[in-house]
């Protein structure tokens, strides 16, 4: 209880940071349900001092049309239709922190984002930093003088301030921005810790190194050739033909660096809804360490696995699709599905990330423990889903029928059925993970198939494209304003 504590003891500084403590968890409570009702409202950003912070958090990306958000979102009301229409992580994660009031606008936060992910895919450990309301005060110029010796790094000048000195709290002391943002946040988005970065620090230009996971089930694949395969991507290589090409970012280096590269047993420690005796119930993960990947890079190197682990490809498919002399157009296949895809981790120096799971290290481990109950009540829900369809599916195959032998013939479970038609030759099947399958009547070699054009040919088709486009605007003002169009350029 508050009345139990010796606050004479307590530091002047320490006495501040309460109160500011207390003053915002009754603000919390109280306090406007969005960004524009928190301005009407007269709440007055300006008081207090901001800091800035990396936020590492989770979540699930099925339930979401990617990452990225409609930029302006807090601000515009069409953005907000189009968000509530197609929600993105950012969206719900700009909305918590407007609830919490730890911004006053999306534009003046100085936000950076360590690695987008598209629709469907899900992370572990995404990154973003910006700059959020502080526990801090602002100092004057005199006491900054005498704090610069006592105090360091906590005291600090940078332009999200207005170049006035601020006394940072410690770490302990700042506000719990992850129980602030997980109680207005969707259980499928949970912030994980937080850490004090410096002011130049970037969440996507810091990060050294960011890891993807793939998981998959063994079943119908031969994983000791798409091991063979995945080694093959290990190092510096031109993955112009491992991506979905988009002309409108002219990109001309499509050479990617590749530090680890491993297909291994997702761990025993993981729980599975399955019979691991079977190769249904046996799962695998492509474990994948880069420095940067191009878009949708990670899904297109999987596809190429599964035809590899089907035996569709051999492994040497890899290193002819990365010869892009010989192949210089991407030939037409289709891309991994997006579910299985995770965003493990985003690596960064420890000089400049130091994470905080819990508020008091060795003391407090709340925001750990609610972490725990929320994702476990989240996999329950799920497994739960899985059980059932596991039932569903077990009752199908023990389901008995008229062997398919003649009339009289006698019943049979559905599952030997089934297992005597996979037996029989016919077309593959090409598997695409997350359960999916394509079918289709012959498998065509990828390196058969109808290809696109050169990367240098789209890039430049976009160029003339746009300035044709252009051109066509110009002329259109030019006639409206009663001027002669200006001849086009050769």
């Amino acid at each position: 209880m508050d009345g139990d504590r010796d606050y004479e003891s307590w530091s002047k500084e320490a006495l501040i940071a309460r109160l500011r403590s207390l003053e915002d968890r009754r603000l919390e409570s109280s306090g406007p349900r969005n960004h524009h009702q928190a301005r009407s409202e007269g709440f007055e950003f300006e008081r207090f001092p901001r800091r800035k912070v990396a936020l590492k958090f989770s979540y699930f990306g099925w339930a979401y049309h990617g990452l990225a958000r409609q930029g302006g979102t807090l601000e515009s009301d069409s953005k907000r239709q189009i968000e509530a229409q197609y929600p993105t992580v950012e969206g719900e994660l700009f909305r918590a922190l407007a609830q919490c009031k730890l911004i006053a606008s999306e534009a003046d936060c100085d936000y950076s984002r360590c690695g987008r992910t598209d629709r469907g895919v899900s992370s572990f450990g995404q990154v973003v930093a910006l700059y959020v309301r502080s526990l801090g005060r602002f100092v004057g110029e005199d006491e900054a003088a005498g704090l610069a010796r006592e105090q360091g790094a906590r005291l600090v000048r940078d332009e999200a301030n207005g170049g006035r000195p601020v006394l940072l709290p410690e770490a302990e002391r700042e506000l719990p921005y992850a129980n602030m943002l997980n109680k207005h946040l969707p259980p499928e988005i949970r912030v994980l810790a937080w850490s004090p970065v410096r002011a130049d620090f970037s969440a996507r230009f810091s990060c050294k190194s960011r890891f993807y996971r793939y998981f998959f089930s063994q079943e119908g694949l031969d994983i000791a050739a798409m091991q063979d395969a995945a080694r093959r991507y290990l190092g510096t290589h031109d993955f112009r033909n491992f991506c979905r090409l988009d002309p409108a970012k002219q990109i001309q280096n499509f050479e990617r660096t590749v530090l680890a590269v491993a297909i291994s047993p997702v761990p025993a420690q993981v729980p599975l809804v399955a019979d691991a005796a079977s190769p249904a119930g046996r799962w695998w993960q492509l474990e994948l360490r880069g420095t940067a990947f191009l878009w949708h890079q990670v899904r297109c190197m999987m596809a190429v696995l599964f035809a590899v682990g089907q035996g569709l490809e051999d492994p040497d498919i890899v290193d002819r699709m990365m010869d892009v002399a010989a192949m210089a157009g991407k030939p037409e296949y289709e891309m991994a599905c997006d579910t299985p895809l995770v965003l493990a981790d985003c690596a960064f120096d420890a000089a400049d990330v130091q994470w905080r799971y819990v508020r008091a290290p060795g003391h407090d481990a709340a925001n750990m423990a609610q972490l725990d109950r929320a994702v476990s009540q989240l996999w329950g829900q799920l497994n739960t889903q899985a059980v059932i369809s596991s039932a569903l599916l077990q009752a199908l195959r023990d389901t008995r029928i008229p062997a398919p032998t003649g009339p009289g013939a006698p019943l049979e479970p559905w599952a030997d059925c089934r297992a005597r038609l996979a037996q029989q030759p016919g077309p593959a099947a090409p598997i695409l993970g997350g359960g999916l399958v394509r079918s289709a009547r012959k498998y065509v070699p990828i390196a058969q198939r109808r290809r696109a054009d050169p990367v240098e040919l789209r890039n430049q088709a976009w160029l003339a494209r746009k300035g044709a486009a252009a051109g066509g605007r110009k002329r259109s003002r030019d006639e409206s304003d009663g001027r002669d169009p200006e001849p086009a350029a050769d």
